[in-house]
């Protein structure tokens, strides 16, 4: 799909065993954005070049990237939940309509994956494969519609509301 300033966006799919009756996962083959943190790589013999290959970061230092974000989110999404709801009594117990409207803007469905892999532990025992985490990946909604439909008003490049 694409590249950001710091994660790699690729189309992908999930299927939960368990699926909740809603949101992300909620359904089999749910199209979803496969997102996961890169870091360049320039070549050595030219550091100012914008010739650059895309690096992956160790597990041990991706994993802790993606909790936080996906933490971050979590957080940013129940806070925006908890505006709402005191907007929403404030108007219920207003004498008069607002003379105005308020935009009810939202965070993206999003969820963490980890890609497990077996390593052979050495012992010769049928049971002796321990699963390790390969990567992690940050799963997100996809948004359909077009440009009409969907407004960006933050991003991760800059904290200024995009308002135009």
């Amino acid at each position: 799909i694409g590249i950001g300033g710091f994660k790699t966006a690729h189309a992908g799919w999930l299927t939960l065993m368990l699926p909740p009756t809603s949101g992300l996962g909620s359904r089999a083959r749910h199209d979803v954005v496969v997102k996961r943190p890169f870091h360049k790589v320039y070549p050595k013999d030219a550091p100012a070049s914008l010739d650059y290959r895309i690096g992956h970061f160790s597990v041990a230092d991706e994993s802790p990237k993606l909790f936080r974000e996906a933490n971050v989110l979590y957080w940013a999404k129940a806070l925006l939940g908890l505006v709402y709801d005191v907007i929403d009594r404030a108007i219920a117990g207003a004498s008069e309509p607002i003379p105005f409207d308020i935009p009810r803007v939202r965070f993206v469905e999003a969820g963490l994956a980890l890609s497990y892999c077996q390593q052979d532990t050495g012992v010769k025992k049928p049971a002796s494969k321990a699963a390790s985490i390969c990567a992690g990946f940050l799963l997100e909604e996809v948004i359909d519609g077009g440009d009409a439909d969907f407004v960006k008003y933050i991003h991760n490049m800059d904290p200024n509301p995009l308002l135009d």
